[in-house]
C-alpha cells in the first residue's frame, strides 16, 4: 500500500507552504510524491456546458480532460472519497501520497499544533506535531520553516523499507496488506 501521510491544521496556519516544500523535498530525494488536497470549499472545474461537464451529465463515472500539459479527472461522488481510494485509483506511480487538509481521513496526520486544536485535530492520530508541542503527548516537534526535516522524518517514517520493486494488490478496490 502506498503510504499517506496527511498535513491538518487550521486555515492560515502554513499547511500549504511548508507541504510545497516538503513535496520538493521528496522529490528532490527520488521519490515519486504525489499530493492529494482536501478543502471544505465547492469548487466545480467541470463548469456546465462544457465538454466534460456533457459526458458526465450522460453518464461517464469518470471523464479526463487531458491538455499537452496537464490531465485532469473529473469522478462524480456523492460523498468524499478516502485517500486511499484515491491513492489506489489515480496514483499507482507513487512512492508517497501526500495530504493536505483531510482530517477526517484515516490516516497518519502531521499537525499544525495550536493551544486548543486537539479538539478538532486529535493529538492521538498524529505521527509528529508543527509549531509546537504538548506536555500530554511524546511526539516529534518541527518548526513551520524545517521542511528537510519533516521530509526526513517522513522518510524514515513512512518509506524506510520501500523499495522500487514492491508489489501492491488491491481486491475489491482495498489495499491486501
Amino acid at each position: 500500500m502506498i503510504p499517506i501521510v496527511s498535513f491538518v491544521g487550521e486555515s492560515g496556519c502554513g499547511k500549504t507552504t511548508l507541504v510545497e516544500k516538503v513535496i520538493a523535498e521528496l522529490t528532490a530525494k527520488g521519490f515519486k510524491t504525489s499530493s492529494i488536497k482536501y478543502t471544505r470549499h465547492e469548487f466545480d472545474p467541470d463548469s456546465e456546458g462544457k465538454d466534460s461537464w456533457r459526458h458526465t451529465r450522460a453518464g461517464a463515472v469518470a471523464t479526463a480532460l487531458v491538455t499537452p500539459g496537464k490531465t485532469a479527472v473529473y469522478v462524480p461522488h456523492d460523498e468524499i472519497p478516502a485517500a486511499a481510494h484515491i491513492s489506489f485509483r489515480f496514483f499507482t506511480d507513487a512512492d508517497i501520497v501526500v495530504a493536505e487538509g483531510g482530517a477526517e481521513q484515516d490516516t497518519p496526520k502531521i499537525i499544525f499544533y495550536a493551544k486548543g486544536c486537539e479538539e478538532r485535530f486529535p493529538l492521538s492520530e498524529a505521527v509528529a506535531l508543527i509549531g509546537g508541542g504538548s506536555d500530554a503527548v511524546d511526539l516529534p516537534v518541527f518548526s513551520r520553516d524545517d521542511s528537510q526535516g519533516v521530509a526526513d522524518f517522513i522518510v524514515k517514517t513512512f518509506l524506510k523499507e520501500h523499495g522500487k520493486n514492491d508489489v501492491r494488490v488491491w481486491l475489491d478496490g482495498k489495499p491486501l496488506m
